[in-house]
């Protein structure tokens, strides 16, 4: 399965894609902490949200 992972709330074709889940979410806390906690998620391959990260805070959406 691939994982994709951006800006939340402004996903973009180009965003990258990983077959790692647990690297996907480790890039992408990375980039929320760069982006000074700017919300960054990552979706699974039927864009749903699977986690969000907002610099060192970490959600999970409910299903």
């Amino acid at each position: 399965m691939r994982f994709r992972y951006g800006m939340y709330l402004n996903p973009q074709d180009n965003d990258p894609t990983l077959d790692d889940q647990v690297e996907a979410e480790n890039r992408a806390r990375e980039l929320s902490i760069v982006n000074k906690g700017a919300p960054v998620a990552v979706w699974d391959a039927n864009d749903r949200t699977l986690k969000l990260f907002a610099g060192y805070e970490e959600f999970v959406p409910d299903r």
